[in-house]
């Protein structure tokens, strides 16, 4: 028998929480963000990978939001609880960061920090220097070698056939972006669970095939960028792995 890739609607990603689910209508589509925090406060921004969702920052939502921001995490187009129409013709970059600018500026704000995760720190590098009066700061969150290697060869035919593939796919990049003290944990398989149910969402893996060969572009952006420790914790997804680390790693990078 085949393992065909069962496909989820938007809700199974629609968690409960110290936030607030909302839909962005902005550029022709409905984009999602979970959100925290006075909306008379700065704008903070989180952009999720390539592998990822708005998820992948539920339990630091709320805990920025104390730091004084307005804080929403983003389902970028394709993922999660937002709109995936059929991919546009154009480079994925620039539709994306138009995306970010029009989610801002939905929300009400003239400026934003922007932290990215993988792929999201080259949209937000993007967005940043399309739109330099909109995108205030933006922070990366560092990149292992392997991983941008590893989803930049993203089978999407092979995604879209089979299950156990997906599972393989998505498990190794996983590992790939977070410790080896993080694995086998809870919040490990956790994390691996939410990752499988947003890729089985409907429509949903031809655009994560696209955003996901941008990771070597985002591996060689760090490259350049220095070996600086980063500020937000251990690991590679510290909002993931250990959401305290990266709270306090926001607070001494932005305040």
């Amino acid at each position: 028998m085949g393992h065909t890739v069962r496909r989820n609607p938007p809700s199974v990603v629609e968690l409960e929480g110290d936030f607030t689910h909302r839909m962005l209508h902005t550029r022709g589509i409905r984009l999602h963000v979970a959100e925290a925090g006075d909306p008379s406060n700065p704008l903070l921004l989180l952009v999720h990978g390539a592998l990822g969702g708005w998820f992948d920052f539920k339990d630091v939502i709320a805990p920025l939001a104390e730091l004084g921001y307005h804080v929403a995490a983003l389902d970028l187009r394709g993922y999660g609880m937002s709109d995936k129409p059929a991919p546009r013709a154009g480079d994925v970059t620039h539709i994306l960061a138009g995306d970010i600018a029009g989610a801002v500026r939905t929300m009400g704000h003239r400026e934003a920090r922007i932290i990215g995760a993988d792929t999201g720190a080259v949209l937000a590098d993007a967005a940043q220097l399309r739109y330099p009066d909109l995108v205030r700061s933006v922070a990366a969150l560092p990149l292992s070698r392997g991983a941008a290697a590893a989803a930049g060869r993203l089978p999407s035919r092979a995604l879209r056939a089979s299950g156990r593939v997906l599972d393989a796919v998505l498990r190794a990049n996983l590992r790939a972006d977070t410790t080896d003290a993080f694995h086998g944990t809870e919040r490990f398989e956790e994390a691996l669970r939410l990752r499988s149910q947003a890729a089985r969402i409907d429509h949903a893996l031809p655009h994560i095939a696209a955003v996901s060969r941008l990771r070597p572009l985002r591996w060689r952006g760090a490259r350049t960028a220095g070996a600086h420790p980063s500020p937000f914790g251990p690991g590679r997804l510290p909002q993931v792995e250990d959401p305290a680390a990266f709270v306090g790693g926001v607070e001494k990078q932005l305040l």
